[in-house]
């Protein structure tokens, strides 16, 4: 054989072999044996579910509500919330006895402050959105109720302790049984807040971070609205249950360090708000506890009121 003949058959040879790779390489593997075929994207990732609920739901004990305070185990919110106390009423929650708000996601112990006075043998614990000023309860209106399934999510409890005899029988609510007809107007707006007597007192207390800030003689923590403006209050209806007004029945008094200027504006009910420096002070409803300041920035709108 020539060399020219010998070129040419292992060209021939070699394009063979190619050929037969080729030819097994593309060859699906039997199930079972070899490497596994290349996954689909799908098969790592799963597009969102639309319109899927995200899970809200509120845990209750059975308790006491001698000193006004109810303690809620759990809230699942989907996001910001509001944990609403309900008395009952021909068997379904009736008008509020008070709220707290709650954050996104699991909140453990969620206190409520609530006027005992008012209570019946079983309260409902009901979960609100935030849907609109972020801080400010706003229903009826924005703040509605949150929903899982398709429901509202409300569980009873019982009471087991601190009941009035007032607040034992089932109480006048003006003869509505429409769940939202008087929704949020169970108690005074003040009703959760300390007594506003003759003469308040006007004190100074101070947190590190926030330094020296006006309180009541009790030493719960007072607030301005920015949008108020000198001698007037735009703090009204919704506003004023999530943040009560310093009320008064007589001229405020200044305690040492309190250099501003106190006096009182007219509310549209004739009640007398305390000022300071004509800006009228406010309490915020989820300060529980004396030095408490959980009221300071929320929505960009409320501060504590430096001496």
């Amino acid at each position: 054989m020539n060399n020219g003949t010998k070129a040419i058959s292992f060209r021939v040879f070699g394009l063979a072999v190619v050929a037969l790779l080729v030819l097994v390489a593309c060859q699906p593997v039997a199930s079972g044996q070899g490497e596994p075929a290349a996954p689909t994207a799908n098969t790592y990732f799963t597009a969102p579910t639309v319109g899927v609920e995200t899970t809200a739901s509120v845990t209750v004990s059975d308790q006491s509500v001698d000193g006004g305070q109810l303690t809620i185990a759990e809230v699942v919110s989907p996001g910001p919330g509001w944990l609403v106390i309900h008395i009952q009423l021909d068997g379904k929650p009736g008008v509020v006895l008070g709220y707290s708000p709650v954050n996104a996601g699991v909140n453990t112990n969620v206190i409520v402050m609530v006027d005992d006075s008012e209570a019946t043998p079983v309260l409902y614990a009901m979960l609100h959105t935030d849907a609109g000023q972020i801080g400010v309860y706003e229903f009826p209106g924005t703040d509605g109720p949150a929903m899982a399934n398709g429901q509202m999510v409300v569980p009873s409890f019982n009471v087991t302790g601190g009941l009035s005899q007032k607040g034992s029988s089932t109480p006048n609510s003006n003869g509505s049984d429409d769940l939202y007809k008087d929704y949020g107007k169970g108690s005074s707006s003040t009703s959760a807040m300390p007594g506003t007597g003759n003469g308040t007192g006007i004190k100074i207390a101070s947190k590190n971070g926030l330094g020296a800030f006006l309180v009541d003689e009790k030493g719960m923590t007072l607030y301005l609205f920015t949008k108020d403006t000198p001698g007037v209050s735009n703090c009204k209806d919704a506003c004023l249950t999530a943040w009560p007004p310093l009320l008064t029945s007589g001229d405020p008094r200044a305690d040492d360090g309190v250099t501003g200027k106190l006096g009182t504006i007219t509310r549209d009910d004739g009640s007398l708000q305390v000022t300071y420096n004509e800006l009228p002070l406010y309490y915020y409803i989820s300060d529980v506890a004396p030095g408490d300041t959980v009221g300071q920035g929320v929505g960009g709108v409320w501060f504590v009121v430096a001496p």
